[in-house]
Formats: C-alpha cells, structure tokens, sequence
C-alpha cells in the first residue's frame, strides 16, 4: 500500500484550522480505505498542534519566523528514513484553511512527476461569495502531489529557508532546478474539489487578489455549491464559523 502524507503549517486561525484539519481527517480515512494509507504532519507552534494530535496526525514544532521553514521541516519529517522509520512515497502540501476531496489523490504520478491541480475555489472572508478560478501560474495552486524520489533530489528540505510567502514556487522551482527529469501533469478536477476558506486575519492572498485569474463559473453561495461534493456536517460547521465571524451567532 502507498503512504501519502500531507504536509500542513498552521498559525492561528484556531477554529478555522479545526474544520479544515478534521475534513483532513475525513480525507485521509478515506484514502486509506482505497488503497492509499494518508495521513498528515502538521507543523506549529499554538493549538493547532493540540488539534493535530487529537486527530492522530503527526506535528512538528516550529515557530513562524519563516514560513518555507514550516514546509522544509514537515516534509523532511515525512520522507527522511532519518526522521521517518516508514517514509512516506509522496507528500502533498496543504493548508490549514483548505478543504481537498480525497478523490483527487486516487490517481498517483509517476516517479518523476509532480501532479499539479489549477482549479479550484475561493470563499470571500466574509464566507458569503465563492468564486471558482483556473489559476495561470506554472504548477497551479500550491497543493501539489510529489514523490519522494523528487523530493529527495533536494535532501527533503525543498524549499528557500528564508521566505515568508510564494514557498509553493519557491518549492516547484528549486525541485526542476535539482532535478532535470522533473515532469509537472496537470490533473482537471471539479474546481470545487479543492476549497481554500478566506479569514479576514493572517490571509497571504486575500480574495480580492483571486479575481485576475480566470473565471471557471459565476460567483455563488459556497454553502449551496459545495453540497454534495462535501458532507453536511463539514459545511454546516464551516458556516455557522463564518456566521459567528458575523456576530449572527452566540459564540
């Protein structure tokens, strides 16, 4: 059976992190009871580590100073036999604030391949909008699936030890410069099949930065469109979230 392992840093956004940690969990379960056995290393220093280790994934702690030093430390922690008795075969880096449908991960690349996905979605920080995008950038959106063997071609430390944003280029570019055979497969999926939740605090990208980038569908209610791509419990926890954000609920 494949090991996969997906690779989160958290910092804040503490009852965000949750939902999305525990749809994570969903994710994995589900993989693993295709073939696939997932599961997840989150990298922190608050309780999103608590958070982590209730739902059985591993953690790291590492302050924030340098988020690439986030990515570098759960990566090394899945693949390097140093730091991991059963490396993982791939590794996919993921957010704290996304949602990501087990079903893309059934299909794994070859040795040499990083699968790359372009399509996906975007919830305003109010959590009233969603727009769906085709990002234009090489590699697509920074939830990426790479095997060990690429990975290994930068000692499992893929990405500038010193950078506070764009770790996902930072990784993609340092990984074609290390290894020359390095193919990147774009996979088409379902835009929804790949959600990223806007908070109005510690957001790198805010939404409104998103609209450049072209339009796969008109922008709807993320509550309506997701249903039946995302079990109810996982949206109705993320809405009465962004409804409490709102002050439309008791905390």
């Amino acid at each position: 059976m494949k090991r996969l392992l997906f690779v989160v840093p958290a910092h804040g956004r503490a009852k965000l992190a949750r939902i999305c940690l525990t749809h994570l969990r969903h994710t994995c379960d589900e993989l693993t009871a295709h073939k696939i056995k997932a599961s997840a290393i989150v990298v922190a220093d608050d309780e999103n580590l608590d958070t982590a280790t209730e739902l059985g994934f591993g953690t790291v702690r590492r302050d924030n100073t340098f988020v690439s030093r986030r990515y570098n430390d759960g990566v090394q922690a899945a693949l390097d036999a140093q730091f991991n008795g059963q490396p993982a075969d791939f590794v996919v880096p993921c957010g704290s604030d996304d949602f990501v449908d087990w079903r893309i991960f059934l299909d794994l690349p070859g040795r040499h391949t990083v699968r790359c996905f372009q399509r996906l979605s975007f919830v305003r920080e109010d959590g009233r909008e969603m727009i769906s995008r085709r990002l234009l950038n090489q590699g697509g959106c920074g939830i990426r699936v790479y095997p060990r063997e690429v990975m290994q071609s930068r000692w499992f430390r893929p990405c500038d030890e010193d950078r506070h944003r764009a770790c996902d280029t930072s990784i993609l570019h340092n990984l074609q410069r290390a290894h020359p055979a390095l193919r990147i497969q774009y996979a088409g999926i379902d835009p929804r099949q790949i959600v990223d939740w806007k908070s109005p605090d510690n957001q790198l990208n805010p939404y409104r930065s998103l609209r450049p980038h072209r339009p796969l569908a008109e922008p709807s209610d993320p509550f309506t469109a997701l249903r039946g791509i995302y079990q109810d419990e996982f949206l109705e926890q993320m809405q009465e979230h962004y409804e409490h954000a709102r002050g439309l609920v008791a905390a």
